[in-house]
């Protein structure tokens, strides 16, 4: 037999929403076929990018050169449609898009979207994390086609746990999109839709590596290797990945030997030079004896070295015409180690193992021209173990495990009035369980309240008991996407969930979407709702103690969920066929924030209190914008703006973190002839305000990271001075100022800001491809090498080099072998 191949290339429904919804329900009765373009195919499984018009939707990236008019997203409605046709603005990164960057994980996409930042991890964080409009990840919704994860840390999602090998496209819907999706989507949604099979048989592979400067890194590379083979018939396809990610890491704090892990001396060690690398003598001996409470420094690192190995598999089957059944899985390992450091000589080794699995499966349904059918079943579960072993002691040695699992059922009615008129009518319910250290055992929840440890501390000395926490959300929603009008093009989208918690209780979540098309080359957007975030298991039963310091963290069982209330509202012009231009305004303004507030009464063994409550309100609001430009067949530009202005309603200060102005840039060179591809990715942070305990009229100085116990001594010296000054003031007025920010009327501490830390990140990437199949490519993230230990301790600069091969049949046909001739 021969084988022949062909290759290819807490509020309540606002009332103005409810009297919009009963007069739009009356219009319902009367709508009829009046319109005969065609709607897209309906369903909630992920479809594969198909390239449409530019500028048709949303703010896209800098594939102007693309037809992006067939394009198929499901974020913004659960359903799928036309780009084009969309009401709600959703914005698409393309593989394209992410191959042209460089990307090797989700937080390497992101950031050069207006209106998105990317971050490293704050304490308590993994990884990168990200922030949308101004709001924090904790209110960021990210879905997998759909799929919630797990796996929150301090809230926030770390975004290098997904690959870009799986990747197929990202869609990112801004705004509060609770009416749909429930909690935690306050600030928007970024949905990652995975690969799927779309040739007979189809091979890829990419291997990198990488490293930057031996001060940061030491003298290792960085590896990150993947392959993926997939098949599809007429009636299946099915498509597996499997990747592994070797790194050792990156080190900015000022060591006295450079590197994450070449060979220094440990900083507990009799030979240990205590003052930063390269300080001359001099230097060294006033340190040493003219300046008070010197910290030196110990050995730690920035960023963790990782041993990262996935597994995924997206199968359809295409039973019939009509019935479209998908399963799908992804599975990662992840082996992380760090040294930590706490002055002034305790040093610890920090490990954590990772191991996170989804999967699910979904049934699409055509039952008539009418009425179309899906359901979904999906299961994710997060297990993590951290471990810190405290070098030469094991007196604050720890072992800490985590273990959330969650469990979705989805089902949805799509009934279509006629071919632009669908109403969605869903039902879903979610099971969430954790088991975790950072919560209350279980015997502290519950009657009588006690533990046995209260009778006997020596009986658990030095175990880790975990509390185990469960709740279930069960939810109801109703869409309706109409276009009332074909000229001028006029669409709506009101919709109304009602989701309830098992812990907190129930809540009403409206969201209205309208879009009106000024001409074929100029729409307006706009949409308004309400989000949520109902508090965690953390929040509601945190137990945390730290006495060494003197407090504790504790979860309160009274909180209410976060609530938002957003306003977006966009344009978007086609000037040319080769000028494509957009700008969105936003407003998020939220309440019921959850934060720690000081319990006027300490614990029974004299800690202070640190309790969660919802004190908080916040608000941000802004423009982002961006204009795209294909200067030539070969060359696209593309220049974004977002400005971003955000208040802390209760001290007056802006969010901490959020700059301003932020600019994005980016060019492109494709030519095809050669295949010679250029990119350049630029993204230009302005100041940011970081908060400083004022002294009490303005900030102490910002010293660096070695002076840590000058800068404290400083902060107690102000204190002292505000003290002597105030005198005696009733404890509920002092409380109450500190509380308010307002440094006229309390002892305690009150805080400023400074504005700091502007830089660039610019990356460049070049690539070639030869021989058909394959394709080298070198580049460098970070080429301005901007970073800094206390704001901004995100990777020096880094070069790496790799090569892809992609191999695509379209045709396998077998035939007959010839009969052997004796």
């Amino acid at each position: 037999m021969k084988i022949s191949f062909q290759k290819t290339s807490g509020l309540k429904f606002p009332k103005v929403l409810y009297f919009l919804l009963v007069a739009y329900i009356g219009l319902v009765s009367v709508d009829s076929d009046l319109y005969a373009e065609p709607a897209a195919d309906k369903g909630d499984a992920s479809e594969t990018t198909k390239q449409t018009k530019h500028g048709e939707s949303g703010i896209q990236p800098n594939d102007s050169n693309l037809d992006r008019s067939n394009m198929i997203t499901v974020t913004g409605t659960r359903r799928k449609n036309l780009l084009k046709d969309s009401t709600i603005t959703t914005e698409v990164l393309t593989r394209k898009d992410i191959d042209a960057m460089g990307a090797r994980d989700l937080s390497q996409t992101l950031g050069n979207v207006p209106g998105i930042e990317v971050r490293p991890a704050q304490a308590g964080e993994r990884g990168q994390t990200v922030r949308l409009q101004g709001l924090s990840a904790q209110n960021v919704l990210i879905l997998v086609d759909g799929q919630r994860t797990t796996g929150r840390f301090s809230g926030s999602i770390d975004l290098t746990r997904f690959k870009a090998e799986d990747i197929e496209r990202i869609e990112i819907v801004k705004g509060a999109s609770s009416a749909i999706y429930g909690s935690d989507a306050i600030a928007g949604v970024i949905n990652i839709i995975t690969k799927e099979a779309q040739d007979p048989l189809y091979a890829e592979f990419r291997t990198l590596g990488g490293s930057g400067s031996e001060k940061y890194y030491g003298s290792y590379m960085e590896f990150r290797n993947y392959a993926t083979v997939g098949a599809k018939s007429d009636k299946l396809s099915t498509l597996f990945t499997v990747g592994w990610h070797k790194g050792d890491g990156y080190d900015l704090t000022p060591d006295a030997t450079p590197g994450p892990r070449n060979g220094r001396y440990a900083s507990l060690a009799p030979g240990y030079n205590p003052y930063p690398a390269n300080t001359s003598a001099v230097n060294s001996y006033l340190l040493a004896t003219r300046l008070p409470n010197y910290s030196p420094p110990l050995e730690s690192t920035s960023g963790s070295a990782f041993n990262d190995m996935n597994l995924s598999n997206k199968t359809v089957y295409h039973a019939t015409d009509n019935l479209t059944l998908t399963g799908q899985f992804y599975y990662r390992h992840l082996d992380q180690t760090a040294v930590d450091a706490s002055p002034p000589r305790t040093v610890y080794d920090r490990r954590n193992k990772t191991h996170d699995f989804m999967g699910a499966f979904n049934v699409d349904w055509v039952a008539n021209q009418k009425i179309n059918v899906n359901l979904n079943a999906n299961y994710s579960r997060f297990q993590d173990l951290y471990t810190t072993d405290q070098r030469k002691a094991d007196d604050l040695d720890s072992q800490q495990r985590t273990d959330n699992a969650v469990a979705e059922f989805r089902s949805r009615v799509d009934y279509k009035f006629s071919e632009n008129h669908v109403t969605s009518v869903g039902a879903e319910n979610l099971q969430d369980q954790i088991s975790s250290a950072r919560i209350a055992p279980d015997c502290r929840r519950t009657y009588p309240n006690v533990c046995f440890e209260d009778f006997n501390p020596e009986l658990t000395r030095g175990q880790t008991i975990n509390g185990n926490a469960y709740r279930f959300r069960n939810a109801f929603y109703v869409q309706d996407e109409w276009r009332v009008s074909d000229k001028p093009r006029i669409q709506i989208v009101p919709g109304v969930r009602y989701d309830h918690d098992s812990i907190y209780g129930g809540e009403w979540l409206p969201k209205l979407a309208i879009r009106y098309d000024v001409t074929d080359q100029f729409r307006f957007r706009a949409a308004n709702g309400l989000g949520y975030r109902a508090p965690s298991f953390q929040d509601l039963y945190f137990n945390f103690l730290n006495p060494g310091v003197g407090y504790r963290v504790v979860g309160s069982s009274n909180l209410k969920p976060e609530l938002s209330r957003s306003y977006n509202f966009g344009w978007e012009w086609d000037i040319t066929k080769r000028i494509w231009y957009s700008s969105n305004l936003f407003h998020n303004n939220v309440d019921n924030l959850i934060g720690f507030r000081t319990n006027p009464v300490r614990d029974s063994s004299g800690l202070m209190v640190y309790q969660t409550s919802n004190y908080q309100k916040a608000t941000t609001q802004g423009i982002e914008s961006s204009i795209n430009v294909r200067l030539t067949e070969i060359v696209s530009t593309s220049v974004g703006y977002t400005y971003t202005d955000t208040r802390d309603e209760l001290t007056k200060l802006p969010l901490e973190g959020r700059g301003p102005h932020r600019w994005n840039f980016s060019i492109r060179i494709d030519e095809k002839s050669s295949g010679l591809s250029l990119s350049v990715f630029a993204v230009v942070f302005g100041k940011q305000p970081y908060y400083c305990v004022k002294n009490p009229l303005w900030c102490n100085p910002d010293l660096p990271t070695n002076f840590d116990g000058l800068e404290a001594a400083l902060n107690n010296q102000a204190q002292t001075n505000i003290s002597n000054a105030l005198g005696q003031l009733p404890t509920g007025v002092s409380d109450y100022c500190a509380e308010n920010n307002l440094s006229y009327c309390t002892t305690g501490a009150t805080y400023g800001y400074r504005m700091v830390n502007p830089h660039t990140n610019l990356n460049l990437r070049l690539s070639q491809r030869f021989f058909g199949h394959f394709q080298w490519f070198v580049g460098v993230d970070n080429v301005l090498d901007a970073w800094d230990l206390q704001y901004n301790p995100q990777r020096p600069r880094f070069f790496y080099f790799g090569l892809d091969g992609k191999f695509a049949f379209s045709e396998v046909k077998l035939t007959p072998a010839e009969p052997r001739v004796n």
